[in-house]
C-alpha cells in the first residue's frame, strides 16, 4: 500500500497531501549523481499525512528511475528459509514501471 491512494499506511488517516501540483518541481529534487560537468537531479513527488507526520516520496519520471537502475548498486534482499530464490523476485515487474505504464494509459 502507498500514500498514493489517498490513506496513510502509518496511522490509517485520510489526510494526505502531496506535492504534485507544485509550480517549482526543481525544489523537491535528489542527487542522482554527478556528470563530468554538472550533478543531474530527479525531482520527486512528495505525499505527506498531516496526522501523524509520515511521508513518502517517489521518483517522478521514468527516464530517471531508468537512469538509477541503470548507475546505482543494487540491495540484494536476503533469502528467508529458502522461499526466495533472487531470480524469482527478478522476474517480478517493477512496481514503479507498472505505475508509469498505468500513469501513461490514464493520463
Amino acid at each position: 500500500m502507498t500514500m498514493k491512494n489517498g490513506q496513510c499506511h502509518s496511522c490509517g488517516s485520510y489526510q494526505i497531501r502531496s506535492n504534485k501540483n507544485r509550480k517549482f518541481p526543481a525544489l523537491n529534487t535528489m542527487t542522482l549523481g554527478l556528470g563530468n560537468s554538472s550533478a543531474r537531479y530527479a525531482s520527486l513527488d512528495t505525499y505527506v499525512c498531516v496526522n501523524c507526520g509520515y511521508v513518502e516520496s517517489y521518483v517522478a519520471s521514468a527516464d530517471d528511475l531508468n537512469y538509477i537502475q541503470e548507475n546505482w548498486a543494487k540491495v540484494e534482499a536476503p533469502c528467508e528459509n529458502g522461499t526466495r530464490s533472487p531470480k524469482k523476485v527478478e522476474s517480478l515487474p517493477s512496481r514503479a514501471h507498472e505505475e508509469f505504464k498505468r500513469r501513461a494509459m490514464h493520463g
